[in-house]
């Protein structure tokens, strides 16, 4: 019997681990797997507390857990107490904060015996073929005691990831001055050590990390607007400019399955609601026959159609919001979409947190010693001068009138962040191997051509395991049973013009040539976007088989735990089951609608409360506005919550009138999946006495939407609630809580409606 073939894993990150594991199950092959650091899991090593390498431990995932997962291993089963904190583990949550991701690989490196095959705190320093240009030599640093090793390996495979270096723009002031309030999105934390000034946090990036930060910033403003404490914040008057360079949206964590009744002008006004990518990632619209992935330039018309569907999910074309920069022409809309997932981005925009602004950032220039900066803005295609451009300008703004291109300039800037995107390196690629690779600087989302599915190159014994962008861990897993398979089968040779389409050039040659073009604009914001075409592709060529019994066939949302190799452990079937579960729960009891409420409460709406009073006291009618100010939960066992504060006047029945307000604070408690209020303290911030919780139910027509009703005594009366939510898309377009109080004290009843306000009276 032959002996085993030896294999150099780089990186014990996601597609490390899994990667090994897979070379492991596969049989034939010896890993050796080299982490520099001292353990596992990457960009999401960090520990609660820390301060983490490429984003902040407490970011959660903007994809379930059931996407951010390998296919055999259960979130179930990993252990997810936080060694910082006394209090009780927190229930399973369905978007995991990084560290919790960190958990999840810890565990899966320990079950599938991954973690005694890494050699932590060894850095690869240099990897390089030999004269046979097959084997490869691979030296590495030990970190702690600074001795190098050379070894000898058969295979390669690259797992270091492709988000190596931050792609900076503005990096240094123009007198090559180093400045702290110019971060990348990797490091941004908190505004505090962005600026120590108040004023315009400008954030570079219309994609998914600048829609994070541009939300994770407006969310620091509105805590320490609504937190409980005497003093009054740096950062409290901050507001955020989002510069963005294309069409964009911003979709929720949880999205409607249904949002339509019939036709696109119907909205559904209770539809059932699931995390993200079980509604994006499903095979019932891909058809009955063989998947492939889609990786091309996007048409005119695929464009328009995939802002149509944007639209529709978040419930129409974001007019009101009234931004300019977030309503896109007929023109604007032949180029494909950027999309950013945030729950709390488009109502920040409502309130003015966010300012979005079209443009490309050009130029930088530091206004004073202070810091301060001003941008320079291009307006090149998609956009144009009937755009909206000007109309959207702040008076701080100059306008250049060149017929060919329009010119501002945001001054007065206190902090910047770049939401610029990476480079993928490869520093420890050197001479013949990376020239072989094609490389290319002047393309950095496709620097080295490798084959379709970016799994291998024309090097036979070199494989990749997530480089490229958005490597979900499903393609990731697929990736790493394909080079298995291929290398097991055809140890030496991967570019055979009669085999696989996964083991030709041609696909990623095509897309750098398209983005280094003229169509580059038609080049979606992934540009291998299609993740249910990439999984189905993948997992056929490598052998994997896709359970499809409990979904009724092809249909049903994708993710890891319905593709199985010969290996795949039992905790697949787990998975499954559960997500089948979930769907049902969402169809029959209201699942997950709680949480799609609670989002898009967020915000300012219109209030008038009609009460009705059956003694002495006479009622009467309050008109006013209504805010729900979103901050860090006072209490760490709540997923989310609001300081409600409530203003308008009060017409008595006997024709008096006079200010009044309200304070509650609002939870979402993800454990229960129930949304609860309570009495704000006499401060007006902190929490006070439990008022009131609400169990959601399925209206008896479509004419209405979700309903919710509670009851409660308050000593010595009764509370009796009742509760509709009307939605369109994603979003809320009016709700009413009405109240039934009895007792010895109190005998009334009261109809408040909240209502969006236009965009003329916001």
């Amino acid at each position: 019997m032959p002996g085993k073939k030896s294999v150099c894993v780089v990186g014990a990150g996601p597609a490390g681990l899994v990667a090994a594991k897979t070379f492991l199950q596969h049989g034939g092959y010896s890993v050796t797997v080299f982490e520099a650091a001292d353990h596992v899991g990457g960009m999401w090593r960090a520990r609660s507390g820390d301060y983490g390498d490429k984003c902040s431990p407490e970011m959660r995932t903007n994809l379930s857990r059931f996407t951010v997962a390998f296919s055999d291993l259960s979130w179930s089963s990993v252990d997810l107490s936080n060694p910082s904190s006394s209090g009780p583990s927190p229930a399973l949550p369905m978007f995991p904060k990084a560290w919790q991701v960190g958990c999840y690989l810890e565990k899966y490196a320990e079950k599938f015996g991954v973690k005694g095959i890494i050699l932590f705190n060894h850095r690869v320093i240099n990897a390089e073929l030999l004269e046979d240009k097959k084997t490869w030599k691979v030296r590495t640093r030990d970190s702690t005691t600074q001795q190098e090793e050379t070894q000898i390996f058969d295979y390669l495979v690259i797992a270091s990831g492709f988000f190596q270096q931050p792609g900076r723009i503005f990096s240094q002031t123009p007198d090559n001055n180093d400045l702290g309030n110019i971060q990348h999105s990797a490091e941004f934390r908190n505004l505090l050590s962005l600026s120590q000034r108040s004023g315009k946090i400008a954030v570079i990036g219309g994609g998914i990390s600048g829609s994070e930060a541009a939300a994770q910033a407006a969310f620091q403003i509105s805590n320490l607007k609504t937190s409980p404490g005497e003093s009054k914040p740096v950062h409290a008057d901050s507001t955020v400019y989002h510069i963005v360079n294309r069409p964009f949206y911003c979709l929720p964590r949880y999205l409607p399955q249904n949002p339509y009744k019939g036709s696109t002008h119907d909205a559904n006004l209770a539809p059932t609601f699931l995390p993200i990518d079980l509604v994006l990632y499903n095979l019932s619209r891909r058809g009955e026959g063989e998947i492939s992935a889609s990786i091309t330039t996007v048409s005119p018309d695929k464009a328009s159609k995939g802002h149509e569907f944007m639209r529709s999910v978040i419930g129409g074309d974001q007019q009101e919001y009234d931004n300019s920069a977030l309503v896109h022409s007929p023109a604007q809309t032949q180029f494909p979409a950027y999309c950013g997932i945030t729950d709390s981005y488009l109502e920040f925009v409502r309130s003015g947190l966010i300012v979005p602004v079209q443009g490309w950032a050009e130029k930088l220039e530091q206004m004073d010693s202070s810091g301060s900066f001003e941008i320079s803005l291009q307006h090149k295609e998609p956009w144009s001068e009937d755009a909206g451009v000007r109309s959207q300008c702040p008076e701080t703004w100059t306008i250049s009138t060149d017929k060919r291109q329009t010119t501002n300039k945001l001054s007065d800037i206190v902090g910047i962040v770049e939401a610029t995107g990476y480079n993928a390196g490869l520093d420890y690629l050197h001479g013949t191997p990376k020239g072989l690779l094609r490389p290319d600087t002047s393309c950095p989302r496709i620097p080295f051509l490798l084959t379709r599915g970016s799994v291998l190159s024309d090097l036979p014994t070199l494989g990749f395991v997530g480089f490229y962008e958005g490597p979900y861990w499903g393609v990731m897993e697929t990736q790493a049973h394909f080079i298995a398979k291929t290398w097991a089968e055809s140890p030496t040779s991967t570019t055979d013009s009669t085999t696989s389409s996964l083991l030709q050039l041609e696909t990623t040659e095509r897309m750098r040539h398209e983005m280094k073009a003229e169509r580059k604009l038609q080049i979606p914001q992934f540009w291998m976007s299609d993740y249910v075409g990439l999984v189905e592709e993948i997992a056929r060529e490598a052998s994997m088989n896709r359970t499809d019994a409990v979904f009724g066939g092809q249909k049903g949302p994708i993710f890891p735990s319905r593709y199985r190799s010969n290996n795949t452990a039992e905790d697949a079937d787990t998975v499954v089951q559960e997500v089948a579960g979930l769907i049902e729960a969402s169809e029959k009891d209201a699942k997950f609608v709680a949480a799609a409420v609670f989002r898009a409460m967020q915000g300012t709406w219109l209030l008038r409360r009609n009460i009705a009073s059956r003694n002495t006291t006479p009622g009467g009618v309050l008109t006013g506005a209504a805010h729900f100010h979103p901050r860090i939960p006072t209490n760490p066992a709540y997923a989310a919550e609001y300081l409600y504060i409530e203003e308008g006047t009060f017409k008595m029945d006997t024709g008096l009138s006079f200010p009044a307000t309200r304070r509650y604070v609002y939870r979402y408690d993800e454990a229960t999946d129930k949304i609860t209020a309570w009495f704000a303290d006499e401060d007006g911030k902190s929490t006070g006495a439990f008022f009131n919780a609400w169990d959601f139910y399925r209206p008896a027509d479509d004419s209405h939407g979700w309903m919710a009703k509670g009851s409660h005594w308050c000593d010595p009366d009764t509370y009796k609630s009742g509760c509709e939510f009307k939605f369109r898309g994603a979003s809320l377009d009016t709700f009413c809580i009405t109240y039934e109080v009895a007792g010895p004290n109190k005998d009334y009843s009261h109809e408040s409606w909240y209502e969006r306000p236009r965009s003329e009276e916001a």
